[in-house]
C-alpha cells in the first residue's frame, strides 16, 4: 500500500470514518485520562503539587474541549493533534514534575505513561503518516530514557524496553486500522466521484445525441416535406404553397441553427431529457417530474454545470436520506432560465450549519453554479426533509 497519496479527508465516506473514529476515541480518552489523574493523585505526595495542578487542569480543558468539539462541532482535529503535543511536552518536562527530594517506591511509574499510548494512537491517526510515525517511534524510545532515570523510578532496562515495544505496537496497530479504514472509504469515495464524472460526460452526449435527432427530424419534416411540395408545384397556388412551406422551413431551421453556434447545440429539452435518463440509470429510486421545456438554447457550460450539480445533489440525497419514502427531481423551466429541484422528505437538516469542508456542496453544487451565472440555495430543517434548488437563467 502506497502512503503517498493523499486519502480524501473532506469526502463523505472517510468522513464517516473519521467521525466514527473519533467518537470511539473519545471514551477511550476519557477512561484513560481518568485513570492517569487517579494515578497522578496517588502519586502526589512524590510531585510538586503546583505542577501536577497546572498539568491535570490542563489535560482536563483538552479532554473537554475534544468533546465538545467533537458531539456539537464534529471537527475535532485541532484537539486530536493538541494532546499528543501536551502528552510530549509531559514526558519531556518530567523532571519539572518530581520533587527530587522524595523517596521513590521500586514500583514507582510516573502517570503520564497512562496518557501516551491513547496520545500516540491521536498523533498516528491526525499527523501525516510519518510524522505520526516518527512521534510513535520518538514517545516510545524516550519513555525508555524516563523510566531508567532517577525521576522516572529507576527502573530496570528490559521493563522499560518491554513497556516501550507495548506502547509502538499498540499505537502502530490502531493507526493502521485507522490509515486502512480511510484508505478503503477513499477508494468508495474515488469511485462514486468516477461515476459522478461518467454520469456527467454520458448526459452531455445523450443530450447532443437528442439534439441531433431533433435537427435531423426537422430536416426530415420541413426541408424535405418542402422539396417534395415543390417538385410537385404545377399551378400558381401550388407554387404558393411551396414557398410558404420554404419559407416555414428556413424559420425553423433558422431558430434552431443560430449563427456561430453547430448542430451539435443543446436545448433545455434535450437537457431535461438527458438529464432524466442519467437520473433514472444511476439512482432508480428518484422520481423524475418534468414540468415544461422549451426550444431555448444552453451553452455547453451551462448544462454542464447544471449537470454536475444535479447528480451531485441526487448523489447527497442517497447517502444522507437513505431511508426517506420519497426523492424526486423537479424540472421545469421559466423561458429561457432553468429551475431544477432535488427534494426528498428526509431527517433533514440546519444549513447553517454545514461545514466548509462539505466539499459536495460547497464546489460541486453551489460553486458549480455560480461560476455559470446560476444559483443554489438549500431548504432544509431537521425532521422536515430537504430541497436543493439549482436556478439559472440569462438574467441571474
Amino acid at each position: 500500500m502506497s502512503f503517498v497519496r493523499d486519502a480524501p479527508t473532506k469526502s463523505h465516506s472517510v468522513n464517516r470514518i473519521n467521525q466514527l473514529f473519533a467518537s470511539i476515541f473519545s471514551f477511550l480518552l476519557i477512561a484513560v485520562v481518568s485513570e492517569a489523574l487517579v494515578n497522578g493523585f496517588r502519586q502526589s505526595q512524590y510531585l510538586d503539587s503546583n505542577v501536577f495542578v497546572v498539568s491535570a487542569v490542563v489535560l482536563l480543558v483538552l479532554v473537554i474541549g475534544f468533546l465538545v468539539s467533537h458531539f456539537v462541532f464534529r471537527s475535532p482535529i485541532f484537539f486530536f493533534r493538541a494532546i499528543p503535543v501536551f502528552a510530549l511536552l509531559l514526558l519531556v518536562t518530567w523532571p519539572l514534575h518530581f520533587d527530587s527530594s522524595a523517596v521513590l517506591p521500586e514500583t514507582f511509574k510516573p502517570w503520564i505513561w497512562w496518557l501516551l499510548g491513547v496520545s500516540a494512537i491521536a498523533a498516528g491517526t491526525s499527523y501525516r503518516f510519518w510524522l505520526g510515525i516518527g512521534y510513535i517511534v520518538t514517545v516510545a524510545a524516550a519513555w525508555i530514557v524516563l523510566r531508567v532515570s532517577p525521576s522516572g523510578g529507576s527502573g530496570d532496562l528490559t521493563l522499560a524496553v518491554q513497556d516501550s515495544l507495548h506502547l509502538f505496537v499498540l499505537a502502530s496497530i490502531g493507526t493502521a486500522m485507522a490509515v486502512a479504514l480511510r484508505w478503503q472509504a477513499a477508494k468508495t469515495d474515488y469511485a462514486n466521484h468516477d461515476v459522478i464524472a461518467s454520469g456527467i460526460k454520458s448526459a452531455q452526449s445523450q443530450a447532443l445525441n437528442i439534439e441531433q435527432s431533433r435537427l435531423d427530424a426537422l430536416v426530415h419534416d420541413k426541408v424535405l416535406t418542402t422539396l417534395l411540395i415543390a417538385s410537385k408545384a404545377r399551378t400558381p397556388e401550388e407554387i404558393a404553397i411551396a414557398s410558404k412551406s420554404a419559407g416555414e422551413a428556413i424559420r425553423s431551421l433558422e431558430f434552431a441553427i443560430t449563427p456561430g453556434t453547430s448542430f451539435a447545440t443543446v436545448t433545455q429539452v434535450s437537457f431535461f431529457e438527458a438529464l432524466s435518463g442519467r437520473v433514472r440509470e444511476l439512482y432508480p429510486d428518484f422520481e423524475i417530474s418534468m414540468q415544461q421545456a422549451n426550444d431555448s438554447k444552453l451553452d455547453d457550460r451551462v448544462y454542464e454545470a447544471l449537470t454536475e450539480a444535479t447528480l451531485q445533489a441526487v448523489d447527497n440525497a442517497t447517502k444522507h436520506a437513505a431511508l426517506a419514502s420519497k426523492k424526486k427531481v423537479y424540472l421545469n423551466s421559466h423561458g429561457q432560465g432553468l429551475k431544477i429541484v432535488v427534494s426528498d422528505n428526509g431527517r433533514g437538516f440546519r444549513p447553517s450549519k454545514i461545514s466548509k469542508d462539505r466539499l459536495g456542496i460547497q464546489l460541486s453544487i453551489i460553486g458549480r453554479l455560480k461560476s455559470v451565472g446560476g444559483r443554489a440555495f438549500i431548504r432544509s430543517a431537521p425532521g422536515e426533509g430537504t430541497d436543493v434548488v439549482l436556478e439559472w437563467s440569462p438574467s441571474v
